[in-house]
């Protein structure tokens, strides 16, 4: 009697210690479920020593009650061995939950590396102007040109666009917004930079970096728009507006002949967001087909 009694309280210390081990590790419902098996392990102890008899080690020097005469079989010392054998296995369950925890978490931050690794790379190809120029245009030994156009003709500069008077960052958005819409890219930029200049650390101006991004790859500036893209991403990974941006930043890395670059970026893409938004799946998809991910 005496033995099973200093094995159910040796048992006894073991589950508070084992359940405050598999707390801080797994946060999952499988972690959940077999937190709740040693909740109920320690009751079924808790049980036996109340109704078991006998004095614990952590019982002072207290005496043990006198034993009635009683039928009743005293506690079988293979329900002990029996409930410490559960709690072995349920421990070794957590730590190999926790395992996997870890191995994805370490999957996602190496996939987050090469990624970044990769833009700041051609962020530097593009500020050296070592970025492979988009199709349509032809190198001649004066640089490129366009294939509708004679050599010897010098591609007149773009009229810049109209000044606008300075208006609230509110209703600047609002303009860029219908002018996104409306595909009018060049009124969206407008606006959008507009917003930047003077309230870029604002919602507005988080909302104006992404319709900037949009806008110069609906211009077809698409090294322009990748750096954009990005800055979009950086300023918020979890944001509203981060799937959104790893998928434009794709596109156009895959418009500048990036293709590598494009399906790092949508693997980064669909492992950080497992669940897209509603309709981005299709886009996702459509973009991994043209850079030719596997």
């Amino acid at each position: 009697m005496r033995q099973i009694s200093f094995a159910i309280a040796a048992f006894a210390l073991l589950l508070p210690c084992s359940a405050a081990y598999s707390q801080p590790m797994v946060q999952s419902q499988e972690g959940i479920a077999l937190e709740n098996q040693i909740l109920q392990l320690q009751q079924q102890v808790q049980q036996m020593q109340s109704g078991g008899g006998g004095g614990s080690s952590l019982g002072g020097s207290s005496a043990p009650a006198p034993m009635a005469p009683s039928s009743a079989a005293p506690p079988d010392s293979s329900v002990v061995t029996n409930l410490l054998s559960q709690v072995s296995q349920l421990q070794s369950q957590v730590q190999e939950l926790s395992g996997k925890v870890d191995t994805l978490q370490n999957q996602v931050s190496t996939q987050n590396a090469t990624m970044q690794k990769e833009i700041d790379d051609l962020k530097f190809q593009m500020t050296n102007g070592s970025v492979p120029p988009a199709p349509g245009a032809a190198t001649t030994a004066s640089g490129p040109q366009t294939l509708n156009a004679p050599a010897t003709d010098t591609p007149a500069a773009p009229p810049p666009p109209p000044a606008v008077a300075p208006v609230s960052p509110k209703l600047a958005l609002r303009d860029a917004e219908a002018a996104l819409a409306k595909r009018n890219y060049v009124l969206a930029e407008q606006n959008a930079r507009s917003i930047l200049a003077t309230a870029k650390t604002s919602p507005e101006g988080y909302q104006a970096q992404y319709i900037l991004a949009q806008s110069l790859y609906g211009e077809g500036k698409n090294q322009d728009a990748a750096i954009a893209f990005d800055d979009t991403y950086n300023r918020a990974h979890n944001g509203s507006n981060a799937p959104g941006a790893l998928l434009g930043l794709a596109n156009s890395l895959t418009a500048i002949h990036q293709a590598s670059a494009a399906c790092d970026t949508l693997s980064s893409l669909n492992s950080q967001f497992p669940n897209p938004p509603k309709g981005m799946a299709p886009a996702i998809a459509a973009a991994s087909h043209r850079a030719h991910c596997s």
